[in-house]
Order: structure tokens, then sequence, then C-alpha cells
């Protein structure tokens, strides 16, 4: 099948500026036939370069519509672009096998075409499934279906349907009504049987009552439809649900390319910063004590730690964004760990005249990835270490419930605003707030603990601390 768009067209400004949206808008490359003649010529040469045609129904060497006989003569799916605004237009084409027709005198009637030809193009790549027990209704909706470029699979009762996910539909179509089964019970069926998030489940039937799309929503369907209706009506909300899965998938990878891009950066700087570091600790030895160069020093010493922390932060984001976080999880007392880094941070602490107060459960048993976890830990002390008042005190302490290990830190410097709530765990998110220290901060750490506790089925979480400052905690199934 070709890839290329036959533009059946007299008036060179439509022509023109449907060329002009396919190329710019989604890069489809088309040719242009002004005549019934040009375009019998072009179809004989090569009819194997197109997969779809727009036509005109009046042009200079034709009045009645022969340009769509052609296209239907050599099974080249048509889109009728007129400016003819008939009553009856509709029963003129309900037995052709057409796209769409398109009115010329909408205002939006020349980007619509355009996006149609892209969607049937898109569409070549999709899967849907006709559930229907009766064989008539089935063939109507295959045919329909087909006209809009997809590949049509076919069942006729709820058993043959769910046999069929094997081949992974991207759309179901499902009747309400079938022999062995009601449409909304087969839905929900489905919602458990199959793991794809994307899966397009619309509902029809011609019998039921108010309540039936209703029901047939809320077992999991995304769209119903009652009978009888038109086809353009149909095929419109059958190619927007497709619409959404392309666009979906397409954030998907532009999302993987983003990461995979930041995990080769930040592994490409590992090492050229591996070597400033080495070059620092060198330098510090041969100036020894000298007064106006070591301020200097530890300046670069201070900045490449921080760049290191951020390459870091990076290369996790990347890797769990991916689907690369790998957990190795053993049998650990999370108050041993919280011991072991309190005492990391109590010099860190000490510098900003911050106590903490300690309540830590002697017994905190949990299966976890020792690493993860620690690294959460750190962020939320540190977190509150950094934007904690000079001589406050942070609370840190260890509990335990029925069905739960807790890990707490609370502050009292300034909390989270109201409004700044919604962006918290989110990546690249630098609040209002600066440190109190001046210590840096580049809005990853919370984004990746949320990540490292919700892959442990755990619960990372933010409240007010009154009167005022911050608690963050996290919860671990026992």
């Amino acid at each position: 099948m070709g890839s290329r768009v036959l533009i059946i067209e007299d008036a060179q400004s439509l022509s023109r500026a449907i060329q002009a949206e396919l190329k710019q808008q989604y890069e489809i490359p088309s040719d242009i036939a002004a005549s019934l003649s040009e375009a019998k010529e072009i179809l004989a040469l090569h009819r194997e370069l197109y997969f779809i045609a727009t036509v005109d129904m009046q042009l200079p060497d034709c009045q009645a519509g022969e340009a769509l006989n052609l296209t239907n003569s050599v099974h080249l799916p048509s889109i009728v672009f007129t400016g003819v605004e008939e009553t009856n237009l509709r029963d003129q084409f309900k037995n052709q096998p057409l796209v769409d027709y398109v009115f010329k005198s909408a205002s939006t009637g020349v980007r619509y075409v355009a996006w149609l030809i892209q969607r049937v193009l898109c569409n070549q790549a999709l899967k849907v499934l006709v559930v229907d027990d009766s064989p008539s209704a089935r063939g109507t909706l295959k045919a329909t279906i087909e006209t809009q470029g997809f590949h049509v699979l076919e069942a006729a009762t709820a058993k043959e349907c769910l046999g069929l996910l094997e081949q992974q539909p991207d759309i179901i179509i499902l009747d309400e009504y079938l022999t062995d089964a009601l449409g909304h019970e087969l839905c929900r069926d489905i919602r458990i049987k199959t793991s794809n998030p994307l899966l397009q489940i619309i509902g029809v039937s011609s019998k039921g009552d108010v309540n039936t799309a209703s029901i047939f929503l809320k077992c999991g369907g995304d769209d119903f439809i009652s009978r009888p209706f038109n086809p353009e009506e149909f095929t419109h909300r059958l190619n927007h649900r497709a619409d959404y899965i392309d666009q979906v998938r397409a954030h998907r990878k532009a999302s993987e390319e983003k990461n995979r891009f930041l995990g080769m950066a930040a592994h490409d700087l590992r090492n050229p910063l591996s070597f400033i570091q080495q070059a620092c600790r060198r330098i510090e030895k041969i100036i020894g004590d000298h007064q106006d160069l070591n301020p200097l020093i530890d300046m670069l010493q201070k900045n490449t730690k921080n760049m290191q922390v951020l390459l870091d932060d990076l290369l996790d984001i990347s890797a769990i964004e991916m689907g690369r976080l790998q957990l190795h999880a053993l049998s650990i007392n999370l108050t041993d760990i919280v011991k072991e880094r309190m005492m990391v941070f109590e010099e860190l602490a000490a510098k900003k005249h911050i106590q903490f107060d300690c309540q830590l459960s002697n017994s905190a048993m949990v299966e976890v990835d020792p690493t993860r976890i620690t690294q959460v830990v750190d962020n939320l002390i540190s977190n509150a270490v950094k934007y904690s008042p000079e001589h406050s005190t942070i609370t840190v302490s260890v509990d335990k419930t029925e069905r739960y290990i807790g890990f707490h830190v609370f502050d009292t410097g300034p909390g989270i605003r109201p409004e700044d709530e919604p962006q918290l765990f989110k990546t690249f998110q630098r609040l209002g707030h600066q440190t109190t220290g001046g210590e840096s901060s580049h809005g990853l750490g919370l984004a990746i603990c949320l990540r490292i506790v919700n892959a442990h089925n755990g619960r990372l979480a933010y409240m007010p601390n009154q009167p005022s400052g911050s608690h963050f905690f996290f919860e671990l199934p026992r």
C-alpha cells in the first residue's frame, strides 16, 4: 500500500491548501489532479503510490461524481470534499465505500480533511475487534470500520472475544446483548483479563434503557453509542479513540527518549567530573594551607559534589522512568538504618545548631531494598536540615502498626505553600522556599523517593507540621 495522497480538485486554492496542511502538520506527501482525465492518467500509471484520495464531485470534465466512481473502481479509499450541500447527500453515499464526506463551506474543512487522512494512515497499525452475535450487524460494522483503515477482527460470543484478546486488539466494539453474556459484564471481564491500559472499549446497543450506557461506562467502557446511529458519528468517535491511543504512545515514546538522553548525558559527564574532583584533591595537597587559594578549592569541591549528586539523580530518574529500577529486597530493621544515617547528618545539622529528637521503635522489621530505602531516608532528613532555621529541632521517628512500618520527619521550617503541594513530587520542581544555609536543590529528590516507595508498594506523603513546618513520611507494608 502506498503512502501518498491523490487530491482530485480543480480549485487550486483548495488543493494547495490541503497539500500544505498534509505536509506541514503530518509530513504526508500528495499529488494533485485538477480534472478527471488527469486523475485517470495518474491512477493508470501509479495506483500503487496512493493509500487515499480526496474527491471533488464536480470537475471541469465531469459533473455527476465520475471521479468517485473512478477511485472506487481501483479500490482507492476516498474522502468526498464537496461544495454541494444537499439534504440527501448521505443517502447518495450510503452504498459507497466512503471514508467520509466534508463540505468545502466549513471553515475547518481543510484541516479536518488533513486530520482524517493522517488518521486513516495511522489506523492501518491498529486492530479493532467487533463483538456482536448478529452476522448482519457485525458485517455492517466491519465494512464501516474498514473504510477508516483499521484491521478488523470478529467475534460472535463472549467466549470468542476473550480468546481473541491474545491478538491484542487496540479497540473493541462491544454489543450489550450477546447470546452468552451482557456486554457490560464482558467489558468488566476484559478489563480484569487484559493489562493493556490503552485498550479502548466502545459499547453499542439498540435495546436497553437510559441506564444502559452509564452501567457500561462504570464497568470499564470508554464510550457508548445507541443504535441506530449514522456512520459519520460512529467513525468520528472511533477515530478519536484511535487518536487518543496514538497520542499517549507518542508521549510515552518522547518521554522514553528524553530519559534515555538524560541517562546517557549524565553517564558521559561522570568521568570528566571525576577527573576534576581528583585534580582538586591533588591541588589541595600541593598548596597546603594557602589563605588565598583554599577558598577557591573549597568552592570547586562543593560544586563538583553538587554536580555529582545531580548526575546520580539524573541516572536514577532515567532508570526509574524507563522501568529499569531493580530492587534487591532483604529483611532489615528500619530503625537500624535510621540510626546509622542520623550519625551522618548530626555533623551537618550541628553547623546550623539544629538538634534531632529521635523517637525510634526498637524493632521495625520490613522487606525492602536497603540501599534504595536509605536513599529515601537520606533525602527526607537532608531536606529537613536544608530548610530548617538555625537553633531549631527536627523530629525523626520510626513507628509500626499491624500493617505498616512508618518513617516520619518533622521540621519547623517554612513548610509547603498549599498552591505548591500538587507539584511536590514531580520531577524538576523547585518550589518557592529557599534553603536556610545556601544548600543546593535541583528538584529531583522527592520525585525519585516517590518512585522508590511506590516500587515497594508503600506510600510517601506530605502534611503540614503544626503550627509551622513540614511533615514528610513514608509507610511500607509489613
